[in-house]
C-alpha cells in the first residue's frame, strides 16, 4: 500500500481530484489518499488533514494576513507525509499554497505531481523557475501552455481540459425550468459569484445591486448558483442586507442550471469555460482588495481576464475589473444579453470552437493517472 497526498483546496480542484481518485480505484495498484480537500474527497476514502474551507484565500494582501495560519497547515501536512513516507504528492491549481507547498515536499524527498499550471502565460512568468526546481511532472490543460514547458525543458503531459468531458445536460431545458417553477416567458439571470469566501464577500453585493437595477426594466428569475465549500448562511446574510429577492441553488445539475438560464454574471475563473462550453452567454466580472491587485498588476502579462477571452484572443465577454465592477456597468451588459437575441447568439458561435480546441479522445483522469502510476509504481 502507497499512500499518496493530494491536495485540492478549491471545489474545482476537488472534482478533478476526485475523478482521479476514482480511476486509481479503477486500477490494480494499492494506494490510500490523504491531504486537503472537501467533503467529496473525504466521500472517495481521502483522510483529510485539513478541510478546504480554512484555505479559502484569494489576493495577495488576504494571503500575507493569513501566512502564519497557512504556514502552520503546510507544516501540519508534511509532518503527515512524513509520518505516512507519501510516495508522491499530486498538488492541484492553488498556487500561491502549492508552489510553497512543492519546495518543502521536494526538499523532503517527496517526488511532486502537479495538475493545473499556474498561469505563468498571464503573470509571474518566474513561477517557472520553482517549477523546474520543485516539481517533477507537470499536467497541463491548455493547448498553448506545451510551448512554455517545452521551451523551459520541464517534463509535462498534456491532458486536455478536465471540463469538456464533464459538462453534460441530463435534462431538457423545459422540464427543468418547470421543476424550478419557472413560468414560459421568465429568463434566468445566474449570478456565479466564485468558490471562495473572499470572492463572495467582494462579489456577491453588488451582483445583487445588478439585479437590483436590471428589475427597473426587466422581468427575471434571478438565481445564485451556490458552491459546496460555502455555508448557506454567508450568502443569506449578504442577500438579506441587500433585501434582493433571488433563489440559491447547490451544485448538483449545474449544467442542467446553465442550460435553463439565458444570461449568466460570473467571476473570472473556471466557471467561465464550464459557461461559454455550455453556450451560456455571460458577464466577466472581479475585484479583490485594492492593495492586493496594485501589488499584482505590476506582475500581468495579459489585458484580458476572462480564460474565455485570453482563449480566444479577444474580448468576446464584456469584462468588468477592480472599480470598473459596477452594477451600472453590469447592467447595461447584462441586459444587452438578455434582450437583444443577436448579440447573445454572437457569443454562443464564439463559444463553438472552444470545446474542439481544448478536447482530446481520452479524459484527463485517464491521462493523469495513467501516468501518475507509470510515475509512482513504475512500469510494471
Amino acid at each position: 500500500m502507497k499512500n499518496i497526498l493530494i491536495v485540492a483546496a478549491e471545489n474545482s480542484a476537488e472534482n478533478y481530484g476526485s475523478k482521479i481518485i476514482d480511476q486509481f480505484n479503477l486500477s490494480d495498484r494499492k494506494v490510500s489518499f490523504f491531504g486537503a480537500g472537501g467533503d467529496k474527497l473525504r466521500g472517495k476514502g481521502v483522510e483529510l488533514i485539513v478541510h478546504s474551507r480554512e484555505l479559502s484565500i484569494v489576493g495577495i494582501v488576504e494571503v500575507i494576513s493569513s501566512i502564519l495560519r497557512l504556514k502552520k497547515i503546510m507544516n501540519n501536512i508534511l509532518d503527515s507525509c512524513r509520518k505516512k513516507r507519501a510516495a508522491g504528492a499530486i498538488l492541484i491549481d492553488y498556487p500561491d499554497f502549492n508552489l510553497r507547498l512543492a519546495k518543502k515536499l521536494k526538499k523532503a524527498g517527496i517526488p511532486v505531481y502537479y495538475y493545473i499550471s499556474p498561469t505563468v502565460w498571464a503573470w509571474r512568468y518566474s513561477r517557472i523557475k520553482i517549477i523546474r526546481k520543485y516539481v517533477d511532472h507537470m499536467f497541463v490543460i491548455f493547448p498553448f501552455e506545451q510551448d512554455i514547458y517545452d521551451k523551459e525543458k520541464i517534463p509535462y503531459t498534456y491532458t486536455g481540459h478536465p471540463l469538456i468531458p464533464s459538462i453534460r445536460i441530463n435534462k431538457e431545458r423545459d422540464v427543468f425550468r418547470k421543476g424550478l417553477n419557472i413560468r414560459d416567458e421568465e429568463k434566468i439571470l445566474l449570478l456565479l459569484p466564485g468558490s471562495r469566501l473572499s470572492e463572495i464577500e467582494s462579489l456577491l453585493p453588488e451582483m445583487l445591486s445588478t439585479v437590483k437595477k436590471l428589475r427597473s426594466q426587466n422581468k427575471f428569475k434571478a438565481i445564485i448558483l451556490k458552491a459546496d465549500n460555502i455555508n448557506d448562511e454567508i450568502f443569506k446574510k449578504i442577500i438579506d442586507s441587500s433585501e434582493v429577492e433571488v433563489d440559491i441553488i447547490n451544485q448538483d445539475n449545474r449544467y442542467d442550471l446553465f442550460n435553463a438560464s439565458d444570461v449568466a454574471l460570473a467571476s473570472c475563473g473556471t466557471s467561465n469555460l464550464e459557461l461559454a462550453v455550455s453556450g451560456l452567454p455571460f458577464v466577466a466580472v472581479y475585484k479583490v482588495n485594492k492593495l492586493s491587485y496594485l501589488l499584482g498588476k505590476g506582475f500581468l502579462k495579459i489585458s484580458l481576464y476572462s480564460i474565455v477571452n485570453i482563449l480566444l484572443k479577444k474580448q468576446v465577454v464584456n469584462e468588468f475589473i477592480q472599480k470598473e465592477f459596477t452594477a451600472k456597468n453590469c447592467a447595461k451588459a447584462v441586459s444587452t444579453l438578455l434582450n437583444d437575441q443577436d448579440k447573445a447568439d454572437e457569443q454562443r458561435r464564439e463559444f463553438l470552437g472552444l470545446k474542439a480546441m481544448l478536447s482530446l479522445k481520452s479524459q484527463p483522469s485517464e491521462i493523469i493517472s495513467g501516468k501518475l502510476i507509470s510515475l509512482i509504481f513504475g512500469n510494471k
